[in-house]
């Protein structure tokens, strides 16, 4: 930000835990929803060997990249759960399929895949603690998730404030007018740069 002629403030209003979770190897495709997710399941050593070779679904491009770093081979990923349930359904119905996620989540791909009968094994990995705190007035503010927006409302306003959202699940998050809400058009840090660079004076 500091090359855009603006002054800012960087705080985690969240943190994730990975929590205990069994996996017992299964002819199944792999789903993940983030790279939270990647984290956790390959947290454990022998998940490298144990998962190799299988079919791998997931969310996000920065997901699929994790995933790759851990030696599998993506066959497909989309920017959002709901898209990539669209995906399944019309490419890969016949497939059976084992999902690594957290805790808090919206229900979208589960709920797809159970409406058109496709197997699926959720198991979650990792919980999102939320870390609220105090931080005073800003000009704009940039959230990542549904969940640093409610961390961050519990301690402050969003009053005059202009929200930079990563994507449309986070603005949905946020109690305040459409028009103090900004969506990057795509879910990256580069876009929500790009975005807050649009809301600065020329």
């Amino acid at each position: 930000m500091i090359e855009l002629g603006a002054r800012y403030t960087e705080r985690n209003f969240i943190e994730t835990k990975v929590i205990p979770f069994t996996y017992s190897d299964a002819k199944q495709s792999l789903l993940f929803s983030s790279q939270n997710a990647v984290q956790s399941v390959f947290s454990k050593t022998d998940f490298n060997l144990l998962l190799k070779n299988k079919r791998c679904y997931c969310v996000g491009e920065k997901t699929k990249v994790a995933l790759e770093e851990n030696g599998l081979k993506v066959s497909h990923f989309e920017e959002n759960a709901s898209n990539l349930a669209d995906f399944i359904v019309k490419n890969a119905k016949n497939e059976d399929f084992v999902f690594f996620c957290g805790k808090e989540r919206r229900p979208d791909l589960e709920a797809q895949m159970e409406l058109n009968k496709i197997k699926l094994e959720s198991i979650e990995v990792y919980q999102t603690l939320l870390k609220p705190k105090a931080i005073g007035a800003f000009d704009i503010v940039l959230f990542y998730s549904p969940s640093g927006v409610r961390s961050f409302l519990q301690d402050n306003s969003l009053k005059q404030t202009v929200c930079i959202c990563i994507g449309p699940t986070t603005a949905e998050a946020l109690p305040v007018s459409k028009r103090q809400i900004v969506i990057a058009t795509s879910p990256t840090v580069e876009h929500m740069i790009y975005q807050t660079k649009k809301q600065l004076p020329s």
